[in-house]
């Protein structure tokens, strides 16, 4: 799952390996999905990051070297419904085709709402308000790649950017 993941990641990232392998020896799938965006997500135009973005609040930590991939809900339910469609075995990633750090997507959803530039915050001083797992949640995530999904599941997203997803639909706006 990941290599060389923060140190505050790893209890989780134990539990969740735990869960994919016992998932995965009893024959099923496990559909991983990226950042999920759309309505009553926290990207909607009501949703809590939206808000936070808004206000200024969500800088750029150490640089936001953070990989994001999403997934826009109507992606995430044709996957779904493709999983349940094919006789399908294994661990597979339902993003979208455009995995982004954060200095490079936060800017451009901010803009799309009308918000502030985000700020740059050292992660020291970050480390202070949202302690280390939130410092390496904003500067050390790293994509993910949805090959085997699209292979395996006959898949495509419908919204194979963020850009296109995220910054153009009203549930963003």
């Amino acid at each position: 799952m990941a290599r060389r993941a923060p140190r505050q990641f790893m209890p989780v990232l134990s539990a969740l390996e735990s869960l994919e392998e016992q998932t995965v020896t009893a024959g099923g799938t496990v559909l991983r999905f990226g950042h999920l965006y759309g309505p009553g997500s926290a990207y909607a135009g009501d949703g809590a990051f939206t808000a936070q973005v808004r206000a200024g609040k969500v800088p750029l930590v150490g640089g936001g070297h953070a990989v994001f991939s999403f997934t826009h809900a109507d992606d995430a339910a044709t996957a779904i419904v493709a999983a349940l469609d094919r006789d399908t075995r294994g661990v597979l990633n339902v993003v979208d085709d455009d995995p982004a750090p954060l200095h490079t997507w936060l800017p451009v959803f901010a803009a799309g709402l009308g918000a502030p530039a985000p700020k740059n915050a050292p992660a020291a001083l970050a480390r202070l308000a949202v302690g280390g797992w939130g410092v390496a949640f904003m500067d050390r995530l790293r994509g993910a790649d949805n090959a085997r999904a699209r292979l395996a599941l006959n898949w495509l997203p419908r919204y194979a950017s963020w850009r296109e997803g995220l910054t153009v639909t009203d549930e963003a706006a």
